[in-house]
C-alpha cells in the first residue's frame, strides 16, 4: 500500500499506443462535471462498477494524454478487456482528486476508520 499522496499521477495505458497514459487535469475534471454533472466524481465507482460505457468512453477520452499533451483515446478501437479500461480509469481518477490509486483510497479509508474506533474506545473522540 502507497501511504503518500502521488499529486496528478499517471496511469500508464499502453492498450491505446505507446507511451499513451490516464492523467486526469483540471480541465478534463471540469469537462467531466460539465458532461455528468455536479456527482461526476462521486458517481465513477458505481458508474464504472456498472460498466456505463458512456462514462467511460468519455472518461478514456478527456484523461488520455501522450508526451504531457491530451491524446483522445478512441474507445471503439481498443482491443482489450474491458476490466483493463475500467481499472485504469478509476485509479487515474482517485489519482487526480484523492491522490492515491483506488485500492490505497481504500485502505486508506479503511485504517482512518480503525483509528476513529480505537480513539472512540479510548474515549478521545
Amino acid at each position: 500500500m502507497t501511504t503518500s499522496i502521488r499529486i496528478r499521477g499517471e496511469i500508464p495505458f499502453p492498450q491505446a499506443g505507446e507511451g499513451v497514459y490516464l492523467r486526469f487535469t483540471n480541465p478534463d475534471c471540469d469537462q467531466l462535471q460539465g458532461k455528468f454533472g455536479e456527482n461526476w466524481f462521486a458517481d465513477a465507482v458505481p458508474r464504472l462498477n456498472r460498466v456505463d460505457t458512456l462514462y467511460l468512453r468519455n472518461c478514456l477520452a478527456f484523461g488520455g494524454k501522450k508526451d504531457g499533451k491530451p491524446f483522445r483515446i478512441d474507445y471503439d478501437t481498443l482491443d482489450c478487456p474491458m476490466g483493463d479500461m475500467l481499472d485504469a480509469v478509476l485509479d487515474a481518477l482517485f489519482l487526480a482528486v484523492h491522490g492515491r490509486k483506488f485500492e490505497d483510497h481504500l485502505d486508506y479509508v479503511a485504517n482512518v476508520k480503525k483509528l476513529e474506533v480505537a480513539d472512540g474506545d479510548q474515549g478521545n473522540g
